[in-house]
């Protein structure tokens, strides 16, 4: 095999998975059977990427593979294990469809693979457009929920018309530029004259920027976010607020460094950074107060706000040419909240499997005195939520405490006391939903649950999976040295 083709094996092998899952749902559908295909390719793509994480390929001005990226990817691959776990009880319960889910969820993988690989502006909207159109079935997966069929066609209008704002931004560039490889973008750049601005250019990637913001739901281009999250099934919201938003953020952070070198860019770029993350801390926050209710909603707002502190990592890499400390804080901020929001909403996923309807599963008094009939949840809810919170003792506090630091090293103030006040307001909805959790508990609850999940070694098992995050939140939250140490070897 020739060394142009190594890279090119983890994707060979979940394409090769996708297929025999195909054949396979032909045949015969069994969601046990389906689940084990889909762990085995991802399983067999994870060993790929450690059997070549220690090369660099660039191949062909479309895909330019690191380490950095390769250790997303497995990361990305393993939380896509989970995410199936977690799913197949919920599955079993529907009575329709379940080996389809399977699928699409693959196929949004093998879009995150080739996203986080992109060196060229086809290969970017081929990889957005794969991980984002599964997601319209997902969304829309059980026919039964409340909202889902409303969720389902505001994400798709709305995910068709950022995607139009995308293919428009890209021609633009290509119009100006003559090229779509990131890389002839800045030697385009040192070919004209130093002072010539292209126009184009900047339009162009306006529109693309407008374009990944609706996918990562910041502030203004936020609307979408809560009603499509509480009108998903639970698993999908979980989906979409981890994988789905963390596959582009990583894109948009290597994506932006190729700007960072065309002078005209640097500033321009800049002031839209910080204004998107200034608007998106303060808003997600303050409209979590309002949300008192459904866990969804604040999740919702809270990915919002999260999202605009990890703005700020690209703030940095905009003013500075050395990556090495933003490197740090990324895969620390990265690494918590996949792990908080997969423990929440694990935990969402077990209740939910309970009852095909989902009803009122997002209710916080559905989970009021959780603490009294399972102890073990609520201790794992409760670490999940304080550090998201940023409290100490947690990877979120580790999380929020670098980003402090990088504003102090930026000496951009203002940046400092916006997320100190935007962290402060979290604690409150935060707590809100702790407290509950402490309370009275209803006697319905009570015996509904702990007659389902009786002699169950399936909820044995996701509790003790889940109780391990939890775990390695507090283990990286007091001893975040080994993280680091592993980022820079």
């Amino acid at each position: 095999m020739t060394k142009s083709l190594i890279p090119l094996i983890p994707l060979t092998i979940i394409i090769i998975s996708l297929i025999f899952l195909l054949i396979k749902i032909i045949i015969k559908r069994d969601n046990i059977i389906s689940l084990s295909i889909t762990i085995i390719g991802f399983i067999f793509t994870i060993i790929s990427l450690f059997y070549i994480q220690n090369d660099n390929f660039f191949i062909n001005n479309l895909f330019l593979q690191d380490k950095y990226s390769i250790f997303y990817k497995i990361i990305l691959l393993f939380h896509n294990m989970l995410i199936c776990l977690l799913a197949y009880k919920w599955l079993s319960v529907i009575k329709y469809n379940k080996d389809e889910f399977y699928l699409l969820i693959i196929i949004s993988t093998i879009g995150s693979l080739v996203l986080l690989d992109s060196n060229n502006l086809i290969s970017m909207l081929i990889g957005i457009e794969l991980i984002s159109i599964p997601i319209f079935g997902l969304i829309f997966y059980n026919l039964k929920l409340k909202y889902a069929l409303e969720a389902s066609i505001k994400y798709t209008i709305i995910s068709t018309l950022v995607s139009s704002f995308l293919i428009l931004g890209i021609s633009f560039i290509y119009l100006d530029n003559g090229s779509l490889h990131f890389i002839n973008l800045l030697n385009n750049d040192i070919i004209h004259s130093f002072f010539s601005i292209n126009y184009l250019t900047i339009i162009g990637l306006l529109l693309i920027i407008i374009s990944l913001g609706f996918k990562l739901s910041i502030v203004p281009f936020h609307l979408w976010t809560p009603d499509v999250y509480q009108g998903s099934p639970t698993i999908i919201t979980l989906f979409l607020s981890t994988f789905s938003k963390l596959s582009i953020f990583i894109f948009l952070f290597k994506f932006l460094i190729n700007f960072r070198y065309i002078h005209y860019m640097q500033s321009f770029i800049l002031q839209i950074i910080i204004l998107l993350s200034i608007l998106s801390i303060l808003f997600g926050n303050i409209m979590g107060i309002t949300t008192k209710n459904n866990i969804k909603r604040v999740l919702a707002y809270s990915s919002i706000a999260h999202m605009g502190y990890m703005f700020i990592i690209l703030i940095y890499n905009q003013k500075y040419e050395t990556y090495i400390f933003s490197l740090e804080i990324m895969v620390i901020y990265v690494i918590g909240y996949l792990i908080n929001n997969l423990g929440i909403l694990g935990v969402m996923s077990i209740f939910a499997s309970f009852n095909v309807n989902e009803i009122n599963i997002d209710k916080l008094y559905y989970y009021r005195g959780l603490f009294w009939y399972d102890p073990i949840l609520t201790f794992i809810l409760t670490i999940m939520l304080l550090s998201l919170a940023g409290i100490p003792l947690t990877i979120g506090f580790i999380s929020k405490f670098y980003l402090i630091a990088l504003s102090i090293k930026m000496k951009m103030w203002y940046l400092t006391y916006i997320i100190i006040f935007g962290s402060s307001i979290g604690i409150y909805y935060y707590l809100n939903i702790i407290i509950s959790l402490y309370l009275k508990p209803s006697k319905i609850n009570k015996k509904f649950y702990l007659t389902k999940t009786k002699n169950n070694n399936y909820y044995f098992f996701i509790k003790n999976l889940l109780l391990l995050f939890a775990i390695i939140t507090i283990i990286l939250g007091l001893y975040p040295e080994f993280l680091i140490k592993f980022i820079l070897n």
